[in-house]
């Protein structure tokens, strides 16, 4: 029973991550998401203070991680063919697009963002997880979670 309660007062909680993921994805199309195989893979939940690939993915976003694509290439990518990684450093994890110019990989967010446009890290220090796949995004809509940030720094 305690359980329970805690559960509950958890739910209510609007500053609970878990309230608000589950606000996030109060819209979602369940009879879109029983065909997806949930045995596929390891599943990624961007998270609600991560901007960097906001309006593309925006917190909240279900994303696939395939971890046997971890190989970046040095090469530039049109805006629209660039994957999209989940990148290991420093003690966080970033969701962005990549470059790596030798032993330097550049963390790019998405052009829309109100992230920092790109910054530089040394290769060795990062760890790549694997290219992601979003599965579902939330919509950006006023006054939701995953709805435009009020900070842009560009």
């Amino acid at each position: 029973m305690t359980t329970l309660i805690q559960l509950v007062r958890l739910l209510r909680d609007p500053e609970s991550p878990t309230n608000r993921l589950l606000s996030a994805w109060a819209d979602v199309p369940m009879l879109m998401m029983l065909d997806e195989d949930w045995a596929d893979g390891p599943l990624v939940v961007v998270g609600f203070a991560d901007k960097m690939m906001w309006p593309m993915l925006p917190p909240g976003s279900l994303l696939r991680l395939d971890t046997k694509t971890r190989k970046i290439e040095e090469r530039a990518w049109p805006e629209f063919e660039r994957p999209i990684y989940l990148i290991e450093c420093r003690g966080r994890f970033y969701c962005c697009h990549a470059q790596r110019r030798g032993d330097m990989l550049r963390l790019i967010s998405h052009l829309e963002s109100p992230a920092a446009p790109s910054f530089s890290v040394p290769y060795k220090e990062a760890r790549v997880r694997g290219q992601l796949k979003p599965i579902f995004r939330p919509l950006a809509t006023r006054g939701s979670a995953a709805g435009r940030p009020s900070n842009r720094r560009r």
